[in-house]
């Protein structure tokens, strides 16, 4: 019996959302399952577990890479993991999963992405709450271009922290100190910075 552990609870998130969102089901047992190592869960490519696309940033790269090898990802149906401002070339037949911070910088991104048809569709997951306004924005802009029916999900993860261990994690706030204690600081900036902290431990 597998022990519950932060560790643990953040890659059965991951594997559901790289599962397009479904509960992941082994093929074992053919019950929702964590599918922690992947060598039960349904081949690559059949209805159960699709090919896809994974898309994401830099601190979401942060996350999944010490939770999932590329032969795990593999084994959950990601053919391509790609940095969302790299160069990418269409794949109109697969569909993609996003797993980004909720920047505006990323939401222009993805909004262009969605416009291009660069894949056949578009399951967005953002690592942390989306701002209200930010949403609204990126509504109007895939509303704008036509392409609001190639979204096909939309969730947010709160899992904007790195585990790396069983029971050991960080939040990986870089600058922290500097950030609370610099000169100059203004309140603003340290709320900010505290409701950071705060949703990474939500």
């Amino acid at each position: 019996i597998m022990t519950s552990s932060l560790k643990t609870s953040q890659l059965h998130a991951v594997s559901r959302m790289l599962n397009l969102n479904e509960d992941v089901i082994t093929s074992s047992t053919t019950q929702a399952s964590t599918g922690i190592g992947g060598n039960d869960l349904p081949p690559a490519g059949t209805p159960q577990n699709q090919w896809k696309i994974l898309v994401y940033d830099a601190p979401c790269r942060s996350v999944i890479s010490p939770l999932l090898s590329v032969s795990q990802l593999r084994r959950r149906g990601v053919t391509l993991h790609l940095l969302i401002q790299s160069d990418r070339e269409p794949i109109p037949d697969v569909p993609a999963v996003y797993f980004v911070e909720p920047t505006r910088a990323n939401l222009t991104q993805i909004a262009s992405d969605v416009a291009k048809g660069l894949y056949a569709s578009y399951h967005l997951n953002f690592v942390t709450r989306l701002d209200r306004s930010l949403m609204e924005e990126f509504a109007r802009l895939v509303v704008q271009s036509g392409s609001i029916s190639r979204i096909a999900s939309l969730h947010d993860q709160y899992l904007d922290y790195v585990c790396l261990e069983k029971r050991l994690f960080t939040l990986n706030k870089r600058d922290s100190y500097v950030l609370y204690n610099g000169s100059g600081v203004t309140e603003s900036v340290i709320e900010d910075a505290m409701n950071d902290i705060a949703y990474g431990l939500f």
